[in-house]
């Protein structure tokens, strides 16, 4: 027996990915009066940096250091560097179908907790044997695009550091993976994870899971192409009567009545 789901989204794609590192001297200044050439993530590592733009409704970044600036493709500005030694970490990109989020239309502020691994994770590749990869580069960048829109579309900041997790999770609920590799995949001990995810969730992480299991096998009942044994492997549950048990816990009633 198969089991097929399919999900339906539009996106982007992501072209001619390009990064470096720039180091300038105080009042050092350069200009894109013609249109910044690409879409571009700029990370101030040390140091800081002002950007002015040509249209009158933007207003002016100072990005001091640890800060993440995304200006777009064909924005007019000039940048000035406004210390000594000031570093900036630039990863910029085309894409070549569909478009931006909305909200990254205009130069703004990201307000990632994690900037500075982000941009780093870029960095780091080179110097191992992924350098190579271009697909890992890509990778690297739509997961930046990923947290930005998971801020964006509610994610508290203070949560921010779990959303790899929960985005596993969402998306393959049906995984039996432990604690730890949910813990690890967010850079965090797995007593603090479960803390903090208690704190966001309101549930342990195994509860909040099957929660999820649970909701995508009434489904899959209700659509009358599954019985109940087959939506509970599909859903990750290997043992058939705690998968009942369960269900009848959390829908009141067992599977079999869907």
């Amino acid at each position: 027996m198969g089991y097929k789901y399919s999900l339906d989204i539009n996106g982007f794609s992501i072209d001619k990915i390009n990064i470096f590192s720039v180091s300038r001297e105080k009042n050092y200044k350069h200009s894109f009066m013609d249109g910044r050439p690409c879409h571009a993530f700029i990370y101030t590592e040390s140091g800081s940096i002002l950007d002015e733009f040509a249209h009158p409704r933007v207003e002016k970044i100072v990005a001091g250091s640890g800060t993440l600036v995304f200006i777009p493709k064909g924005t007019r500005y000039s940048a000035t560097y406004l210390d000594d030694e000031t570093k900036l970490k630039t990863v910029q990109f085309e894409i070549n179908t569909g478009a931006l989020p909305p909200y990254l239309c205009t130069p703004q502020k990201i307000e990632l907790t994690n900037a500075r691994a982000v941009i780093n994770s870029f960095f780091n590749a080179i110097e191992n044997a992924k350098a190579n990869h271009t697909f890992h580069y890509i990778s690297l960048l739509y997961d930046l695009f990923w947290q930005i829109d998971m801020q964006y579309n509610g994610l508290p900041k203070k949560f921010m550091r779990l959303a790899a997790a929960l985005e596993d999770i969402s998306v393959s609920p049906e995984k039996n993976e432990k604690i730890s590799y949910y813990a690890n995949m967010c850079f965090m001990s797995e007593v603090n994870f479960r803390r903090l995810f208690r704190e966001y969730t309101g549930k342990a992480p195994i509860e909040y899971r099957n929660e999820l299991r649970l909701k995508k096998a009434k489904s899959m009942l209700k659509s009358g192409e599954y019985n109940v044994s087959e939506s509970a492997e599909a859903t990750g549950f290997t043992n058939l009567s705690f998968f009942i048990r369960l269900y009848k816990e959390f829908f009141g009633h067992t599977p079999k009545k869907e």
